[in-house]
């Protein structure tokens, strides 16, 4: 083999080692940042509603699935909107909120303070068992939260005996031992 030949092949090689490493460089780089974006993105949450059933004081646990990021008030307002607009299927088994119920939620240590207006908070008609079962729900909803022990129901913006034309007690806060008699 010739001095030319003999650089020319250690040359093609030189050349072909380097492509080789380059590609196994750019491989690894591209595995690695397609692992970093994907372990910045949190699985879903799932979040427990919980519905009574009408004419009985069971309920019915239907999780709903939450952007993971949601925490404290965001998951309690998203749960308090999922409690208020019902579930899709099944409605007419379970005891809900009037439609057109609004609510805000906020949330001072261990306490939801749920604030309930529209036309629940005008008169309530549906029966003392009905109005247990609603609120019965809205405890277990947001009791099913971390940190949340206790539901204070305020009536467009007060804190009220018993809903309008209601017979249940909504001056204390609400526990779920509230339901366990």
């Amino acid at each position: 083999m010739s001095g030319a030949q003999f650089r020319g092949t250690v040359l093609i090689r030189s050349r072909l080692r380097w492509t080789r490493a380059s590609a196994a460089l750019l491989a690894v780089l591209i595995i690695v940042a397609g692992c970093a974006r994907h372990a910045t993105t949190p699985p879903p949450s799932q979040v427990n509603i919980y519905y009574c059933k009408a004419g009985s004081d069971q309920l019915v646990r239907m999780p709903f699935t939450a952007d993971a990021k949601l925490k404290g008030p965001a998951l309690a307002t998203y749960a308090l909107n999922q409690l208020l607009a019902g579930p899709s299927v099944g409605r007419d088994s379970l005891v809900l909120f009037p439609s057109g119920t609004q609510a805000t939620v906020n949330i001072d240590g261990s306490v939801a303070t749920v604030n309930l207006s529209g036309p629940i908070a005008r008169s309530f008609q549906s029966g003392a068992g009905d109005e247990a079962g609603l609120f019965k729900s809205l405890t277990y909803t947001m009791t099913s939260l971390p940190g949340i022990t206790s539901v204070q129901v305020l009536v467009d913006g007060n804190k009220r005996a018993a809903l309008p034309g209601g017979h249940f007690e909504l001056d204390e806060p609400l526990t779920r031992d509230t339901f366990a008699q």
